[in-house]
């Protein structure tokens, strides 16, 4: 019986210890490539893994398996499957990449920073943007606000106004009337409105372009007006290469009480488009009448501005100055940040109804997506040449890793 009993627990014990087999952790491979086993037995899933014996960093497709000969994530991969760190030279052209991505502009960022220029505009007294639509926008409310104010000041004793004119038509026709008991002919009762203002609009706008101008009822002829074209495609037949225009015909004001409220309305749009120190310094030329035709200057945000006085008409013509990154040239990396540049472009004095012709070496907001194009692959051809550099520098490290760490 004793017998019997050690027999079978001889056999038990055998069993056990043939049950318990040994597992170490390491690569291991099957059919279908390399996977890393723990103790347990488990293996690693997908994602970037550190071996924990090399320090070695990889990455496993779904199931596990080791990638190699490939790019995850910006980081390439060796042979043997180990990520290869990227270079001092590699991150910075990728934070340039970053930045300029960031810096291009799209339908919402472009509108949240004219947003953010438009409101910025109503805290101060003048446009402080280089880029044409920006401007644009921001001259938009000095024009909303100024013009509302003029119109405001003429408007308010209209009725005062045109009882004056049919009160001093009807003294005329009495005069002449009376005049004609000498042998004058009968006075004639017609009245003159030209000298009056509109009472319905002072502002238009059709889509492509704003104009805000406030002018004499019979003729149409302006006083003072304000305008800019929205188009920025230079190929179109209505594009104009300024940005904004300020015109103003300061003798047809019917009165001197009238010529002051166009005169301040005037300095207000003069600051408003050239800034404080400019604006205020061509408005005492104006007034002293020794702003001359052709002038061109700059206003104080670095925008160009050139002059028109003709036939009494004295025009303002601004021309933004856009501000681009100088990129580096082809094959060669720049040190550091690239630094912005400024071009300003000057006009060629012209008559008012003429298109002024504009030299630039800048990229401006006229220029379609050819040039982002060209940008682009600049930037791509940048790209690729870093990295042939750098596959070259890391090819024999891979070989020699690959060697040491390839699992057993």
């Amino acid at each position: 019986m004793r017998k019997k009993i050690f027999v079978t627990s001889f056999i038990a014990a055998s069993l056990s210890a043939a049950m318990v087999v040994p597992s170490f952790a390491g690569w291991i491979q099957d059919g279908n490539g390399w996977l890393y086993q723990y103790d347990n037995g488990t293996t690693a899933g997908q994602g970037w893994f550190t071996d924990p014996d090399t320090g070695l960093v990889y990455h496993l497709a779904p199931g596990g398996y080791m990638m190699s000969d490939t790019e995850v994530e910006g980081y390439k991969l060796a042979s043997d499957g180990h990520r290869l760190e990227k270079t001092d030279e590699q991150l910075a052209r990728e934070a340039r990449a970053a930045e300029r991505k960031a810096s291009k502009p799209t339908p919402n960022k472009a509108k949240m920073a004219i947003d953010a220029a438009v409101a910025e505009a109503k805290t101060r007294t003048y446009a402080a943007s280089t880029l044409r639509a920006h401007y644009q926008a921001e001259m938009k409310v000095f024009m909303d606000k100024y013009f509302l104010e003029m119109s405001g000041e003429l408007y308010k004793d209209i009725k005062e106004r045109r009882a004056k004119v049919i009160e001093e038509a009807k003294a005329a026709a009495e005069a002449a009337s009376l005049a004609s008991e000498d042998g004058s002919e009968t006075g004639d009762m017609s009245i003159d409105y030209s000298n009056m203002y509109p009472t319905d609009t002072y502002s238009g706008n059709d889509n492509e372009a704003v104009k805000y101008s406030i002018f004499r009822n019979e003729d149409k002829q302006d006083i003072i007006s304000a305008s800019y074209s929205k188009i920025v495609k230079q190929d179109s037949e209505k594009y104009v290469p300024y940005t904004f225009e300020l015109a103003y015909n300061r003798g047809i004001a019917p009165s001197e009480e009238d010529r002051d409220i166009f005169d301040q309305g005037y300095q207000k749009m003069l600051v408003a488009c050239l800034g404080e120190t400019k604006g205020n310094e061509v408005y005492e030329l104006a007034l002293a009448g020794t702003l001359e035709d052709g002038h061109a200057d700059t206003t104080d945000t670095g925008n160009s501005f050139v002059v028109m006085n003709k036939n009494g008409v004295l025009t303002i013509r601004v021309t933004c100055s856009e501000k681009v990154e100088e990129e580096p040239a082809e094959g060669q990396e720049a040190e550091g940040d690239a630094e912005s540049t400024t071009a300003d472009t000057q006009e060629t004095a012209q008559e008012p109804e003429e298109a002024a012709s504009t030299t630039s070496s800048v990229i401006t907001s006229g220029q379609g997506k050819k040039d982002g194009d060209q940008a682009d692959t600049q930037e791509t051809q940048e790209n690729q040449n870093g990295a042939q550099e750098e596959q070259a520098e890391t090819d024999g490290q891979a070989g020699e890793a690959a060697e040491e760490t390839t699992a057993e």
